[in-house]
């Protein structure tokens, strides 16, 4: 993506996700998840985790009115779902969800590590996030709301075009969102060429790779 020499770079992975697929932490999350949210246990979970617009922190925020909320509450009451909300820690403004509404949709932007929820989380909405890499990691459903894509690729410079690399369904308008739920279209065919390209089976963890690599291996030169 960036031109450098494979050579160059040094492919030991992310230490925050060595415990990630660790069964006592999915299990307690899951507990714990359910435990303050009781009215989730028997749903299947979509959740929407989105990153910001803007140019940093100070300008983030999210166009909520790009969610069709009536959509939503028909699409869980009617096939078993609720419909979770994690926006970027960025976005300070929150979404107003009618009171009708939040036994099916329920912000929970609040909520400190978003990996908790993705245990629990059957598909995952996001568009232009990181978090994909995290959550390709449990082998399920992502699909891809990017109503600006467009314009976002352009101004943003995505690393790589998000209809050829992203791992699921892309859609641009929300009623595609709906449907491809409503029908299981999920193009998982790009999520096993995804996991394939972008992860490999080490017999180290990335902690101790990197120790033995880089720390241990620089104290012994020195």
């Amino acid at each position: 993506v960036f031109g450098i020499n494979k050579k160059k770079i040094l492919p030991y992975g992310l230490p925050r996700l060595d415990k990630f697929l660790d069964e006592n932490i999915v299990n307690s999350s899951k507990q714990k998840i359910y435990t303050n949210y009781s009215n989730i246990k028997e749903k299947n979970i979509i959740l929407f985790a989105p990153t910001f617009r803007g140019s940093g922190q100070k300008t983030a925020s999210y166009p909520f009115e790009k969610l069709d909320l009536n959509a939503i509450y028909e699409l869980c009451k009617n096939e078993n779902y609720v419909f979770l909300i994690k926006m970027h820690p960025f976005v300070r403004k929150r979404i107003k969800i009618p009171e009708e509404y939040k036994n099916y949709i329920i912000d929970l932007s609040d909520y400190p590590d978003i990996n908790e929820l993705f245990y629990v989380t059957n598909i995952l909405i996001t568009d232009y996030s990181s978090n994909i890499y995290d959550f390709s990691l449990l082998n399920r459903p992502i699909i891809f709301y990017t109503f600006d894509l467009d314009s976002y690729q352009i101004i943003n410079k995505v690393h790589r075009p998000i209809r050829e690399y992203a791992p699921g369904k892309v859609c641009t308008e929300f009623k595609e969102v709906i449907e491809t739920i409503k029908n299981k279209d999920f193009e998982t065919n790009k999520l096993n060429k995804f996991r394939e390209e972008n992860f490999s089976i080490h017999k180290k963890s990335a902690s101790d790779m990197i120790i033995d690599n880089l720390i241990l291996k620089n104290e012994k030169d020195d």
